[in-house]
C-alpha cells in the first residue's frame, strides 16, 4: 500500500508543477497582460476621443492589424493562464476596459495617442511595440502572486 500511495505521488508531481506554474504570475504572461492592457487602453481611448469628435480610429485601426499576431498571442496565453472556459478571463478583460473607459479626454491627448498608434503602424515587429508597451503599461492589473525566480 506504501508503495502505490508513494507511485501516485511521483505520477502526480509534474502536474502539480504544472498547476503551480500556471497558477503564479511568470514573465510570459506579465508580458502578455501588458499587451493586452495596452490593447484595452488603445481601444478605449480611440472611442473616447470620437465620442469629443477627434477620430483616431484609422492610426489605432492601423496599428492593431500590423501588431495584430502578438496581441493575438497575448489574448491566447493569457485565456490558458485563466483556463475555465473563459470566466476568469473575460472578468480581468472586463476590469482592464472599465479602467481605461472612463476619464477625461482632450484634443491634445487624442493627438499624442494617435501619434503612437500612427508609429507603431508603421514600425512591425515586436521589439518596436514592446518599447511603447513597456513605457506606457509600467505594470499591468493582473493579479496574483510572483513566480518564484528559476
Amino acid at each position: 500500500m506504501k508503495r502505490f500511495v508513494a507511485a501516485i505521488a511521483l505520477i502526480s508531481l509534474p502536474f502539480a508543477q504544472s498547476a503551480q506554474a500556471q497558477a503564479c504570475l511568470d514573465r510570459p504572461t506579465l508580458a502578455a497582460a501588458r499587451l493586452h492592457e495596452f490593447e484595452a487602453m488603445m481601444m478605449a481611448v480611440s472611442l473616447r476621443c470620437r465620442a469629443i469628435g477627434v477620430d483616431i480610429s484609422a492610426g489605432h485601426e492601423a496599428m492593431a492589424k500590423t501588431h495584430r499576431p502578438a496581441f493575438a498571442a497575448a489574448g491566447r496565453h493569457l485565456r490558458a493562464f485563466f483556463g475555465d472556459q473563459g470566466r476568469a478571463f473575460d472578468a480581468y478583460a472586463t476590469r482592464v476596459g472599465n479602467r481605461y473607459g472612463g476619464g477625461a479626454t482632450d484634443p491634445a491627448n487624442c493627438r499624442r495617442f494617435e501619434t503612437v498608434a500612427q508609429d507603431l503602424a508603421a514600425t512591425p515587429g515586436v521589439a518596436s511595440l514592446g518599447k511603447v508597451v513597456f513605457a506606457m503599461v509600467d505594470e499591468p492589473r493582473i493579479s496574483g502572486p510572483l513566480c518564484p525566480k528559476p
